[in-house]
């Protein structure tokens, strides 16, 4: 890190690793001591890491705990016991992470006058190829989490949230900051009602310092969450407009629980057809100041959107502000670096979904949380169940005929520029997780071949492209198509990118579970083997992606009979998500649930048993009574007690497995058939089904 500016450097922390001691850290601190008069001393904190509370594309977000050290005479909140560290892997396939501009905000925003709207940083740390920030804790989460919890907010609440949040984007913006990824889920709560309403603003992984004549938005922030501006759609302007959009966004969703513009396409029609859906706001029965606030966020266009400083004085604001603030001077912009003319590169937007979004929206291919019987006898039993579709605003057209008028968002489609190109790609993406699979198809076709024509057919994004292509054929049942493409996609990013790139891997993984929905065990097993080594080599051992390959070689050995072998497997995935995710998150209990399977196709019923009740317990705590996997679980169980005799106790879980699947999916679905006839088998008697 090279020429790190002072702010950052005065924040590193001295530190070491302490070996054969799981994951524990060793700060050193050098300081006076009022108390006792001494000039300098030098005392140790001892931390160890407890659980991952967190990821993303920039690796893991870890709490950890004090167990040595700490200051003598210092107040729980000058010294807490607990942290959350956040873990940016350095050396990935993006080669070298630049973060001073994160340790910069990090750093600037840790201040005493910023700290009550910000997540306050205790300091960063590296260790071998990664590099640490040592944050607060709060432990109640995200405004994410709580919104998925909860019906919609009443007004003065979101009104409350919105204030607070404005609070900290004016105190970036007259810093010269953009957060560029404002979302709930960066958005932390340190408390909430019955309590007062206090979030603070956290993930300046992507947060810039505006200069003049840079281009602050060569990075991107969550697609939902995206301005006009930076799709494309409109000419970009203000620097710090984005967030002022997406803070809109955030608004609505709390007022409303449902997203203004769930996709691309809906920004596209919003352009179009100049109407907004104010007709959701009004029927949540929001005062008209409060619907008229939020239009003047998201404003089409990025200049035409209210600032930072000047919404903090709107009326429907203002009751919420402890003094009047302090009045500009005349002629003084409100921005204090404004910038204008701002270029989006949508070229470098090269960040893929994760694995398991593509997973998700394949729904009769399992998925790694798939459950045994998903698989056996019941492939297309694993739905993702699909949101809510944005509703189009009244009197609009529908959306996909927006989306498809590319030409009219930028260079001819005979003539597409790689930025058009992108902006299409990502309109599939959009498409086939929203299940229009077949428009989807179209646009991935276009995307390809105009990648293939533009860039050349071994490029990275023509490479992307063609893996999609595959993706979403697969999606069609088109498996044999489906097949070529992840062939060619594997083929090409082997030769181009390498076999321990990040995309090769993808794609071994990808052409594995294809090979095992067809039951072409053998080759899946060695695409399955190929992803597990690459993912070990390049994430390391407990990397989910790892985990995940581990996981789903298991599943194709199991399908193998090779059950010695599919158990090495699932124990791997298991101590490596208890390790990772904890011991009662759901990636953690399927392996756990595999192994009951294991355990039962091998007549070991007790163990089976035992195995079964863990995984009901804590599915039952986790996903809730009522959930697929959880009903799963019972069935199980009940079947594991008929075999044993025990048809008592078999029936009473057999019958909650039967009312639950019939309530969940229906009456003549096969896994609700198949709790009928063991429940009707243990009503008779000794006989099996």
């Amino acid at each position: 890190m090279a020429q790190i500016p002072d702010l950052i450097r005065d924040s590193k922390l001295e530190t070491r690793f302490l070996p054969h001691c799981g994951v524990e850290t060793v700060h050193t601190f050098r300081e006076s001591d009022p108390a006792s008069g001494q000039r300098l001393v030098i005392r140790s904190e001892h931390w160890q890491r407890q659980r991952r509370i967190g990821s993303g594309g920039f690796g893991s977000v870890w709490l950890e705990r004090r167990i040595k050290g700490g200051r003598s005479g210092a107040t729980a909140a000058q010294d807490s016991a607990v942290r959350a560290v956040k873990q940016i892997d350095m050396d990935t396939r993006l080669g070298l992470i630049h973060c001073n501009h994160e340790l910069e905000a990090i750093a600037k925003f840790s201040h005493s006058r910023y700290e009550h709207c910000f997540v306050k940083s205790f300091g960063w740390y590296e260790g071998p190829g990664q590099l640490f920030i040592a944050m607060e804790y709060l432990e109640m989460g995200d405004l994410f989490m709580y919104l998925c919890q909860k019906p919609s907010l009443p007004e003065a609440e979101a009104k409350d949230i919105t204030y607070q949040i404005l609070d900290g984007l004016n105190m970036m913006h007259e810093n010269g900051f953009a957060h560029r990824d404002l979302k709930p889920n960066n958005v932390l709560i340190k408390s909430c009602p019955p309590a007062k309403w206090w979030i603070k603003l956290a993930d300046f992984g992507i947060t810039k310092r505006i200069e003049e004549g840079s281009n602050p938005l060569t990075r991107k922030g969550t697609p939902r969450y995206c301005a006009p501006e930076l799709w494309g759609f409109i000419e970009p302007g203000s620097a710090y407009a984005a967030d002022i959009w997406a803070l809109g966004e955030i608004l609505f969703e709390m007022l409303t629980k449902k997203p203004a513009f769930a996709y691309p396409g809906l920004l596209a029609d919003y352009k179009t057809q100049q109407q907004f859906p104010v007709t959701k706001l009004r029927d949540a029965g929001i005062s008209q100041q409060g619907i008229d606030f939020l239009l003047s966020l998201m404003c089409l266009h990025p200049n035409d959107r209210i600032t930072a400083s000047s919404a903090l004085s709107n009326v429907w604001i203002q009751p919420l502000i402890p003094q009047n603030p302090t009045t500009a001077v005349q002629g003084e912009s409100e921005i204090p670096y404004p910038k204008t003319t701002l270029l989006e590169d949508f070229a470098s937007w090269t960040t893929k979904l994760s694995l398991e979004t593509p997973k998700a929206v394949i729904h009769d291919m399992p998925g790694s949380t798939t459950t045994p019987e998903a698989v056996y006898g019941s492939q297309g039993k694993a739905t993702t169940a699909q949101g809510e579709k944005p509703a189009t605003s009244s009197g609009t057209t529908n959306p996909q005929s927006i989306l498809y008028q590319v030409e009219t968002l930028g260079p001819s489609p005979l003539e597409p520029s790689p930025i058009e190109l992108e902006k299409w790609h990502w309109k599939g993406v959009s498409l086939i997780i929203w299940g229009q699979k077949t428009e989807s198809e179209t646009m991935f076709r276009q995307t390809f071949e105009g990648r293939e024509k533009v860039l050349g057919k071994h490029h990275r994004d023509t490479l992307d492209s063609v893996h999609w292509l595959g993706v979403c054929l697969c999606s069609l049942n088109r498996y044999k198509e489906a097949e070529t493409m992840f062939r060619q996609a594997l083929q090409g990013r082997e030769k181009v990118l390498g076999k321990d790139d990040k995309d090769t891997l993808d794609s071994a993984q990808w052409l594995g579970v294809y090979l095992f929905s067809q039951n072409w065990y053998k080759e899946a097993e060695s695409m399955f083997r190929q992803a597990v080594q690459g993912q070990e080599k390049v994430w390391g051992y407990h990397h989910e992606n790892a985990l995940d390959s581990v996981h789903w070689l298991g599943v194709c050995l199991h399908s193998q009979n090779r059950y010695k072998e599919a158990e090495h497997m699932f124990r791997q995935a298991l101590r490596g998500r208890e390790k990772v995710f904890g011991y009662d998150q759901k990636n953690t209990l399927n392996p756990s649930q595999w192994l009951s399977q294991i355990a039962y196709n091998q007549r070991r019923y007790e163990e089976a048993e035992t195995l079964f009740q863990q995984a009901l317990l804590v599915r039952g705590k986790v996903l809730g009574k009522d959930h697929m996997d959880t009903l799963d679980s019972v069935h199980w169980l009940g079947v594991c007690l008929h075999d044993q005799h025990r048809f008592e106790e078999a029936k009473t879980m057999l019958r909650r497995a039967l009312q639950g699947r019939e309530k969940l999916l229906g009456y003549n679905h096969e896994d609700t058939r198949r709790s009928r006839l063991y429940l009707d088998a243990a009503q008779s008697g000794p006989r099996k089904p």
